[in-house]
């Protein structure tokens, strides 16, 4: 059984320390599922690939691949995808990360794939993650994120129901420093309607939620949070592509492609640890013409295809005064 001392240890020289720490031992914490109570696995166990997309997060490396490593659900493949760093990365996974991770868990396959030029896009690993996983279910876990040990057990779970094709949980969200930021990212930040429904677990048609909250923004703020059926019949590399004419909303986009074809689900346990940097947040505020048009592309194109209410028609244009006016 994973305790918070033994996690703590492995992680004694990770800057995640301050987040995990704080995590396990405020109050709010002790209503969710974490690290003392690890979940009853199935025996047998779904083929999780697990993706890395790296750039120039060489210093958070190490805590995120243990975070991983510590998964009370078994991992069948993981992926570390390097998207031509220039911090060093590349030589530090391949002289340290790797001889530690198959010292940790010598039966798991693992592939290292290095870009030799920086595709410019996170959407461009993204598709890379979808082309060479050969596992049933895929888990983007981004190299600056962390993960509680239940995470991937607890979003798996959602998945006995046949018609779900993308689950996923709350998070803690922490800054570079690993502060953490907010424990209900998902309530304070991202409903925008105040409805209450992230307060409990649930599994909605994905047409359902497009017609209500995800009309009006990404209910999905990090993929890192999320893990995805790899159902053949759904186009992921074309839905990809598509994203691609999106340099904000992009992941946005593909999620609503994706949920045309099955169920959402999602656990109220923050269970992801999601980092939002300071000079992301900067970059941001410099981008939020683009950021409005993009969001009012999407906007008019759920107008177009599905019939909002008009409770979603005002928060979808409170939403755009909002990005406006910031």
């Amino acid at each position: 059984m994973l305790s918070l001392s033994s996690l703590k240890q492995s992680l004694a020289n990770s800057k995640a320390i301050p987040a995990l720490y704080t995590f396990a031992t405020k109050p709010f914490a002790k209503n969710l599922r974490h690290l003392e109570a690890p979940l009853a696995i199935p025996k047998n166990p779904q083929k999780v690939t697990v993706a890395i997309p790296n750039y120039n997060y060489k210093n958070f490396l190490d805590a995120r691949v243990k975070s991983i490593l510590n998964q009370t659900y078994p991992l069948y493949e993981l992926i570390i995808l390097d998207d031509a760093s220039t911090d060093g990365s590349q030589n530090y996974i391949e002289q340290e990360l790797l001889p530690k991770i198959r010292t940790k868990n010598p039966d798991l396959k693992v592939r290292i794939i290095f870009n030799k030029t920086n595709s410019g896009k996170s959407i461009f690993q993204w598709q890379r993650a979808f082309k060479e996983a050969s596992g049933d279910f895929l888990w983007l876990a981004e190299a600056d994120d962390l993960s509680d040990p239940n995470f991937l057990a607890t979003v798996m779970q959602k998945f006995d129901d046949q018609n779900v094709i993308l689950s996923y949980s709350n998070s803690v969200a922490i800054n570079s420093r690993g502060k953490v930021l907010t424990y209900d990212f998902q309530n304070r930040s991202v409903d925008k309607l105040k409805s209450g429904r992230f307060k409990s677990d649930f599994v909605i048609p994905g047409d359902t939620i497009t017609k209500h909250e995800f009309a009006i923004n990404c209910v999905i703020p990090n993929v890192s949070s999320a893990v995805f059926r790899l159902d053949p019949q759904i186009p992921y590399q074309k839905y990809l592509e598509k994203s691609l004419e999106f340099t904000q909303c992009g992941d946005w986009a593909f999620y609503l492609d994706v949920l045309r074809h099955g169920s959402l689900a999602y656990s109220k346990s923050s269970l992801n640890f999601f980092r939002i940097h300071q000079n992301s947040v900067t970059a941001g505020s410099k981008k939020s013409a683009r950021h409005l048009k993009e969001v009012q592309q999407i906007h008019t194109s759920l107008k177009d295809t599905h019939a909002l209410s008009q409770d979603i028609l005002t928060a979808q244009s409170r939403e755009l005064s909002r990005i406006a006016n910031r």
